[in-house]
């Protein structure tokens, strides 16, 4: 038997000890068509030694390492759960290929009993210090206005810290990595819940959010290290 169960994974004995409980969702489920050939992009090599996946667990565990991770696979899932420490959840998007990212956050959210949640698209590679400026206590999503991410990225407005608004064609930059607890939480399951939203992105739920008085304050840590992968140009292995 395979050390992972299909579909849901238990929660893992020796986690979850903190008052608070989070738990970290990984979405890479999707094709990724314009790197299809290669297989998941969460699966090519940052270094010598890791994978995308691996090195977001990784930095995550190093942050968090008393908190749940949770992985939504779909496309090629073998591939990638051969790849995932025994400690993290595995959840199966069987409908990835006609859906978005949204459907596989409802999985995750659904089957998450914790406090809060931390969402990091599977496709980035960052340091530590990017995720450990989030506070616990506030809903939360991680910005860029340093040029990290490519000018057709999902930009965001900012007033009085907090983002108001998400949508292309914007200078700042969301970094693709949101927190979400209390009123936020409960807001982003309800809209998960409508499975008419199962192919939306992230960014149109959030943008939801924010339209329905959710406050997500807006952060950009100082020593962030950062990148998004859409090609194989844009690894900068190391």
């Amino acid at each position: 038997m395979s050390k992972h169960s299909r579909f849901i994974a238990p929660t893992k004995k020796g986690r979850n000890k903190n008052p608070q409980t989070m738990s970290v969702i990984i979405p890479v489920a999707g094709v990724g068509y314009r790197m299809k050939s290669y297989g998941p992009k969460c699966l090519l090599s940052v270094n010598e030694n890791e994978t995308i996946i691996e090195k977001i667990i990784h930095n995550v565990n190093t942050v968090f390492s008393k908190d749940e991770i949770i992985v939504c696979v779909g496309f090629e899932a073998d591939k990638i759960i051969s790849k995932i420490p025994y400690y993290v959840r595995i959840i199966e998007n069987q409908l990835y290929k006609e859906t978005n990212t949204i459907e596989s956050l409802r999985l995750a959210v659904n089957n998450s009993v914790s406090d809060s949640v931390l969402i990091i698209h599977g496709d980035l590679v960052f340091n530590p210090k990017t995720i450990q400026a989030i506070n616990r206590n506030e809903s939360s999503v991680i910005t860029d206005s340093s040029g990290r991410f490519k000018d057709d990225e999902i930009g965001v407005t900012i007033v009085d810290g907090a983002v108001t608004t998400f949508a292309y064609g914007l200078s700042t930059k969301w970094a693709q990595i949101v927190y979400l607890t209390g009123e936020e939480l409960y807001m982003f399951r309800k809209e998960c819940s409508d499975r008419n939203k199962n192919k939306m992105y992230t960014f149109e739920i959030l943008n939801n959010i924010v339209k329905n008085n959710g406050v997500l304050k807006a952060i950009e840590p100082q020593e962030m290290e950062i990148y998004e992968v859409d090609a194989i140009k844009d690894l900068q292995c190391g």
